[in-house]
Order: structure tokens, then sequence, then C-alpha cells
């Protein structure tokens, strides 16, 4: 977590359409991801793939290359995500595939 004496709390919701898959990227700080529908899948740089299904949370680590993405052939996913970090910071920071 930061420990500057500010800081900045962020809350998104998104839509992720059948099929659908973020950039590649790390955060620097932890991020949780709470699905609301369907299913989220994160795949992290040597750790192994983590479904995430609907009422449930994650909590992403810092400094870990990932990419989250939509397996369902024909659902949505619906997620909010939640981010504290030093004002003005960047959400992710995109890295190679």
């Amino acid at each position: 977590m930061p420990t500057g004496a500010d800081q900045e709390v962020r809350v998104f919701t998104a839509v992720f359409k059948p099929g659908d898959r973020t950039v590649f990227h790390t955060h620097r700080a932890p991020v949780t991801v709470y699905v609301i529908e369907g299913e989220f899948t994160l795949e992290m740089a040597d750790r192994p793939p983590v479904v995430v299904h609907a009422g449930s949370a994650f909590v992403e680590p810092p400094q870990v290359r990932m990419t989250g993405f939509n397996r369902s052939p024909s659902s949505s996913t619906r997620v909010v995500i939640f981010y504290v970090s030093m004002p003005g910071e960047p959400f992710l920071d995109p890295v190679a595939p």
C-alpha cells in the first residue's frame, strides 16, 4: 500500500464482453477486483491462473506482470475495481506480452 501522507482512492467499474482482455500490465500498488457478474480470469507471471467468480474478490499484487480477461464465449463479465495510490499515479503500467 502507498505510504505517503496523501493517498487517492479510485473505484472503477468495467464490463468485459465475451473474449475481452486487458493489456499486459503491472500495478504500482495492490488492486482489488470484485466480480459482480460472470467470471474474470487473471494470468500473472510465474503464478497459476486465477478465476474469480461472481460474488468473489481477488487482490492483484503490485509489480507482477499480468493480463485479465473474460473467457466466456457468450456472457459478459462486470467488475468493480478498487485502487489506493499516490495522487496522480497511473492505474497501470503497460508491459510487453
